[in-house]
């Protein structure tokens, strides 16, 4: 009982639905990824531009509404705000990207997942305390 009160109280805080909802956004961002850096020949960084506009906006919708539960009049202010975020997100990413990609050869795939688990971090921080509160 315990135990199952436990999962109850943790499937229901902000930072577990954070984490569902980021980890759905990463999992279509590698394959996106992999799909246009690999199948349609797309340069890396053009591929991680693409994708953090297009599974961005699918976040902030996933977050606005399942893990903030946010409603009402200040969707557009949210949205500036989000993609703010998001953008200093994209810029440390595209700089890590580069850095590990082209500087210490890791394979492009490795060094996003390795870049994503640090941002998401500092994403929710951002996102809690800023964007959403």
């Amino acid at each position: 009982n315990s135990i199952q009160m436990k999962l109850k109280t943790m499937a229901k805080s902000q930072v577990f639905k954070f984490l569902l909802i980021g980890g759905f956004c990463t999992f279509q961002n590698i394959v996106w990824l992999y799909f246009f850096t690999t199948i349609l020949g797309f340069h890396y960084i053009v591929s991680t531009i693409i994708l953090m506009i297009t599974v961005n906006s699918l976040g902030f919708y996933l977050n606005r509404r399942f893990t903030f539960k946010k409603q009402g009049n200040n969707f557009w202010q949210e949205l500036c705000k989000y993609h703010t975020v998001m953008i200093s997100s994209c810029l440390t990413v595209l700089l890590f990207m580069y850095i590990l990609v082209d500087i210490l050869h890791f394979w492009y795939l490795y060094a996003n997942i390795l870049i994503t688990v640090v941002m998401t971090f500092f994403n929710f921080f951002l996102h809690k305390k800023w964007t959403f509160k």
